[in-house]
């Protein structure tokens, strides 16, 4: 332990499959000041992130809970039902994860609690206002108007300090009786623009795959869920091969419940060499750095879009729905093209526009890596939320 410095303590759950907001943790505890702050983790399950971090020689203590607990997301929650919410609850006080939290803190000298997902809040949240301790955490979800979303609105302002959100889009969520609260801070999400730098990444993926070199890459990264409208962009597929237009090709990289009915659906439609399907792809900088345009079609759920400034930071401009934080990230006829969600027309337009003018396509890209190491580096996400961290620490 570091006297001098602030021992922070990272709650995680660790069983969540890793995406956006898990890879931020993982970016915020490893670029952390080294000269203010010890960083503690406090995980439940030795997931990904957690392996990754433990890699990286940060202190990791485990935080036991079933997974009856662990395995439950706020989405899969059914407040319809009262027995799903009180064997939840029944689970949670048998896990004495509180308890086990509290005496974590207390021996680990903890003065602040990072919550890096929406069980680590709940848990954190409870332990922290106990303890006497600033809890602090970032809001990833673009949460609707619905019972789980005011449900979760009343939880985040009830539970912690400062709630930091990812768009200006997810902070008018927390919206009061007219006013947002004050507890809600947005820091947009940052990236390694150092490893995000097509100077710095290699083309093979064309060549892997066999593809000819005057082909027009299109790239869509993602879960393969219905609410990333992936249909929409096969759709316009579809529609850019009648119009006689067949140089375009669609990498489609990333798994999901969605992902059977996708390729049934794109063999249908007699797109199977139009439309490749990867799987999950570790190397994202090297798929970027081989397409020529993203699509991002997401239909109703999009607090920032990791996908949306990293290729932008690879120079790779970006047709994007209209939703959440995207209009924040991708700024329209500069770095990409904003549309409306699920409308094809827009979309195919939009694609065969950014094919036909390549001047205009390497400009947007230029302008996108520009925007990016700006605004959306993790230096300055990392440096703005140090800042919340030392007025929280200060308070």
């Amino acid at each position: 332990m570091k006297e001098s410095l602030v021992n922070i303590a990272f709650v995680m759950n660790g069983a969540k499959p890793p995406r956006g907001g898990e890879f931020l943790t993982l970016y915020l505890i490893t670029h952390l000041r080294s000269d203010l702050f010890h960083p503690i983790l406090v995980y439940a399950q030795d997931g990904i992130i957690v392996q990754e971090l433990k890699k990286s020689g940060i202190e990791a203590v485990r935080l036991p809970l079933g997974s009856k607990i662990t395995d439950v997301y706020p989405r899969e929650i059914k407040l319809y039902n009262p027995f799903f919410i009180l064997t939840f609850f029944l689970n949670l006080l048998m896990s004495r994860g509180v308890t086990k939290l509290k005496r974590l803190l207390k021996e680990n000298d903890i003065r602040l609690i990072y919550c890096a997902d929406n069980l680590s809040k709940l848990i954190g949240g409870i332990a922290g206002k106990m303890s006497g301790i600033k809890v602090v955490a970032h809001c990833h979800d673009d949460f609707k108007e619905d019972a789980l979303g005011k449900t979760m609105r009343i939880f985040y302002l009830a539970l912690l300090d400062r709630v930091l959100t990812v768009s200006e889009k997810v902070r008018k969520f927390f919206t009061v009786r007219g006013e947002i609260s004050p507890k809600a801070i947005t820091v947009y999400n940052g990236i390694n623009a150092g490893v995000f730098n097509p100077e710095n990444v290699a083309d093979n993926l064309r060549m892997e795959l066999g593809l000819k070199d005057d082909a027009i890459m299109v790239g869509s990264i993602g879960v393969l869920e219905e609410d990333k409208g992936h249909v929409y962009l096969f759709e316009a597929m579809a529609r850019l091969k009648s119009e006689g237009i067949n140089n375009v090709i669609c990498l489609v990289c990333g798994t999901g419940p969605e992902e059977a009915a996708l390729k049934e659906f794109v063999h249908e439609k007699g797109l199977d060499n139009e439309i490749l399907f990867l799987g999950f792809h570790a190397d994202i900088p090297g798929l970027l750095k081989a397409v020529d345009i993203v699509a991002i079609t997401s239909l109703t759920i999009e607090s920032f879009s990791m996908v949306a400034a990293e290729s932008m930071a690879m120079k790779v401009p970006v047709v994007a729905t209209n939703v959440g934080g995207l209009p924040e990230v991708v700024e329209d006829g500069k770095t990409g093209l904003i549309i409306p969600a699920g409308d094809v027309d827009a979309l195919c337009s939009s694609i065969k526009y950014l094919i036909d003018n390549s001047d205009i396509r390497l400009k947007m890209g230029e302008n996108g890596r520009k925007r990016v190491l700006e605004r959306f580096t993790i230096e300055e996400n990392v440096r703005k939320t140090e800042n919340i961290f030392l007025q929280l620490i200060g308070s």
